[in-house]
């Protein structure tokens, strides 16, 4: 058994380096979902059903998004709850009214619909002060998955 003092590591052996890991394509997302915070908002804005649904469906259309169905409910004693069904997925509001503050997802799997379009136009429609987004890639898949499993051919490198 060798001690440690004489130990000796090869010359192509750098022990202190990490090991790397094989490399792999990138993965791909397949969708986009962006996360709003309206804050400072017009109360009787959010607190109405039909200017929270008018606005919506403007957002969606300057932003080129193919509107399927809308669906909008106003809770007592305040507050709007909608959805926009779109080709390209959806997009949602929740208002507060009472905090002057509204909620809104964007979750796309096309490239079409602009995001930021939606955005902008909502914080003017909404009269927001204030507005963070976050942006997640969601349905992250390394490249080929899905073909190799709708044909079970494995694709060409």
């Amino acid at each position: 058994m060798q001690s440690s003092s004489s130990f000796r590591p090869r010359p192509d052996m750098n022990p202190i380096a990490p090991m790397q890991p094989k490399s792999r394509p990138s993965p791909k997302a397949l969708c986009q979902h962006t996360l709003l915070e309206f804050h400072g908002c017009d109360v009787k804005v959010l607190s109405r059903v039909r200017t929270i649904r008018e606005r919506m469906l403007a957002a969606v259309t300057a932003a080129n998004g193919t509107i399927v169905k809308p669906v909008f409910h106003e809770f007592s004693p305040w507050g709007v709850s909608g959805v926009v069904v779109i080709a390209e997925s959806h997009v949602t509001i929740h208002t507060w009214p009472e905090h002057g503050y509204a909620a809104v997802d964007i979750f796309s799997c096309s490239r079409k619909l602009r995001h930021a379009v939606v955005r902008e136009t909502l914080r003017r429609s909404l009269g927001a002060q204030s507005v963070s987004a976050q942006r997640l890639s969601r349905g992250l898949v390394p490249p080929g998955t899905i073909a190799q499993r709708l044909t079970g051919k494995a694709k060409a490198t």
